[in-house]
């Protein structure tokens, strides 16, 4: 094992690995940036596995900043990788289990759900009729639904259906359709939800979002502002982190009329420039300091 060097995965390696790589470096450990995409699966390396820049060593540790996009066949080695990795011992931030969780926005719901945390009325079907079926039922109890990709991030391909007609003329993709109760924002035409940052059950950092549309989404053009959350939001939030088994999780919240916080959404690789730009917290600093710990924990061990 390369005792003082740990692997960042990225498709796309910006600000974020750089963010990070500096923070380890200040705390002595260096950084191999690379691909899940370029590793492999060998079975003549004494690993079982190849890892670009390690040969026959593992990393100490591996950090997951991201999973590019690809055939179920793809995704499925990439996330080989990351078990396998877990199974010989590497701390894997945040592991493979982790990212099966949140990946799937239908997943996600029933772990919360099941974890007996409030979070917004969901449905998730492939047969278009049972989809227009739950649709018209709620439409005419006067509520509106929210329809996104079961896969997706930053806000993108979400419909807000509040006529039949909206959903008769969309097409889902890959045939699956993700289907949540529309939140009413707490006061009207506010559209306002909280991200916190759960790293190791406790709250980094957090932030307001708020927008002139309903979309808060920092990458859809929200604001972004340093907040102070309640015990009631920072517990819901490590909880949820929890629920989806990340050692780290980027965790939506939203208030209702009522007053009442509910968890929208958890991501387990969560961006956090808007939350730098918001707070002035260094995120990365954090990450790295849990990885370090990770590291020296599992030294300590091996030393018994």
């Amino acid at each position: 094992m390369a005792t003082n060097r740990l692997v960042i995965f990225n498709d796309t390696h910006g600000w974020h690995s750089e963010q990070l790589t500096r923070s380890l470096s200040q705390l002595g450990v260096d950084t191999v940036l690379t691909d899940l995409a370029a590793c492999r699966i060998d079975l003549d390396s004494p690993t079982g596995l190849y890892i670009p820049g390690f040969d026959n060593e593992l990393p100490a540790a591996a950090m997951v900043r991201g999973i590019a996009p690809g055939f179920l066949e793809q995704i499925t080695l990439r996330m080989d990788v990351l078990h396998t990795l877990a199974e010989l011992g590497i701390p894997v931030f945040n592991p493979a289990t982790a990212i099966e969780y949140t990946v799937d926005k239908a997943r996600t719901s029933l772990r919360l759900y099941q974890a007996g945390l409030s979070t917004p009325r969901t449905w998730a079907c492939e047969d278009s009729s049972m989809a227009k079926q739950i649709i018209t039922r709620e439409l005419n109890m006067g509520n509106k639904i929210v329809m996104k990709p079961l896969f997706g991030c930053q806000g993108k391909g979400i419909t807000l259906i509040e006529e039949l007609v909206q959903f008769e003329q969309l097409a889902p993709v890959g045939d699956a359709y993700y289907l949540q109760e529309y939140i009413a924002p707490e006061h009207e035409g506010i559209w306002q939800d909280w991200r916190l940052l759960v790293i190791d059950n406790e709250v980094c950092a957090a932030m307001s979002r708020r927008s002139n549309k309903w979309i808060t989404n920092f990458a859809q053009g929200a604001s972004c502002f340093a907040t102070t959350v309640t015990d009631e939001m920072k517990q819901l939030a490590i909880k949820a982190t929890a629920a989806v088994n990340a050692d780290y999780a980027g965790v939506d919240l939203i208030r209702d009329k009522d007053g009442q916080f509910t968890v929208l959404e958890v991501n387990s690789v969560p961006a956090w420039k808007g939350l730098y730009q918001a707070t002035g917290v260094d995120v990365a600093l954090h990450l790295a300091q849990a990885l370090i710990r990770r590291i020296e924990q599992k030294q300590a061990t091996h030393a018994l």
